[in-house]
């Protein structure tokens, strides 16, 4: 479910987002009708994950998260759920938050030292986050922390604050992102793009010393903590999305809501889904999509699945053309270890159409 406001952007944000307000009411009883249609087209699902994310869900009134989730549970079958919620770290409302069911929390610090935070235009200190982080753990076991490789002022130093801080803290779940921008911004001119890679290796080195096991791309965890709905994602399962832009995966359809919030408004009161894109996925299409999130994990992918969707896949060729990247690894395909460091264009390259007709037999 996403919540696209926010009371500040940040300079990095590519994310749709809005820090106008006055439509708040108005969105969260659309995102309420909107759950009540899927469960009308669904029927009373089970649902094992709920993510609540942003934007900031936590700069709107806790009332409506309230709201939403009373929703869900009447709507859907709630099985022992994993229900995060994302939060900046000038929150505090932590009992609240647990009273809601809400189990695991993400805090976006994103950095551990406040030129960096600064710089970004992000609005809480590093001690803000101290001093949320402190008050969730009185409250929450499962919590999540967001850091971004890349951010302007970003030094050797600074990445070793953003592991002392893990270090000292040990939380159950550490995300490690690489800086993306892909529209016109002033701090792409900022960006070092040697230094990231050098930075991002060190961060990941460390988190594997600290005992965190790096199980996708960008998301370590301790032992037993993996993030259940994240994992649908990469597992290319199926979910609902909920809100502005949010996206969603049933059996083979695929879509998209729109971005703009009041076509989003208009759409969900008059009755209809909010889709921008909607499509319905051919074997192949499935394939390729299934190939391009599963890789991302560490345990990739069985290739009983990858047979399933094409029967006359020749896995052995598609490693051969990918060689010392492409692993067979019990009964299962994954990226090695060195493949990880270029996953960006080697999924790419794995998942364009010419390279996959040739390993499918032109299925």
């Amino acid at each position: 479910m996403h919540i696209p406001f926010c009371k500040s952007r940040c300079s990095y944000c590519d994310f749709v987002s809005y820090t106008d307000f006055s439509h708040v009411e108005s969105y969260f009883n659309c995102l309420n009708k909107e759950i009540e249609m899927w469960s009308k087209l669904l029927g009373k699902q089970k649902i094992d994950t709920v993510y609540i994310g942003g934007g900031t869900p936590s700069d709107v009134p806790i009332e409506y998260i309230s709201k939403l989730l009373k929703n869900v549970e009447k709507r859907f079958h709630l099985v022992d759920p994993e229900i995060t919620v994302e939060i900046n770290p000038n929150f505090s409302r932590f009992a609240d938050l647990k009273n809601l069911g809400i189990n695991r929390l993400s805090i976006g610090l994103q950095a551990a030292d406040d030129t960096v935070l600064k710089a970004v235009s992000r609005r809480h200190s590093v001690y803000d986050f101290r001093k949320a982080y402190e008050g969730a753990s009185a409250y929450f076991d499962n919590v999540n922390i967001d850091f971004i490789i890349g951010l302007p002022q970003e030094s050797r130093q600074t990445i070793t604050r953003n592991l002392e801080l893990v270090e000292q803290y040990r939380p159950k779940h550490v995300s490690v992102y690489i800086l993306e921008i892909h529209t016109e911004n002033a701090i792409v001119s900022q960006i070092d793009q040697d230094n990231t890679a050098i930075h991002h290796e060190i961060f990941v080195n460390e988190l594997e010393r600290l005992g965190y096991e790096r199980y996708e791309i960008s998301n370590f965890s301790l032992p037993g903590y993996r993030c259940k709905h994240n994992l649908k994602y990469w597992h290319n399962d199926d979910y609902v999305g909920i809100g502005v832009s949010a996206g969603g995966h049933v059996k083979s359809k695929r879509y998209v809501n729109v971005s703009n919030l009041h076509r989003y408004i208009e759409m969900i009161n008059s009755g209809e889904f909010a889709f921008e894109y909607f499509h319905e996925n051919s074997s192949f299409e499935e394939l390729r999509e299934t190939l391009f999130m599963s890789l991302r994990l560490c345990d990739g992918v069985e290739i009983r699945r990858l047979k399933k969707l094409s029967p006359k896949m020749n896995v052995y060729r598609l490693i051969e053309m990918f060689p010392g990247q492409l692993i067979f690894d019990r009964n299962r395909l994954k990226i090695s270890k060195s493949g990880m460091d270029f996953s960006c264009t080697l999924l790419s390259e794995i998942i364009d159409k010419d390279t996959l007709l040739r390993v499918t037999g032109g299925e």
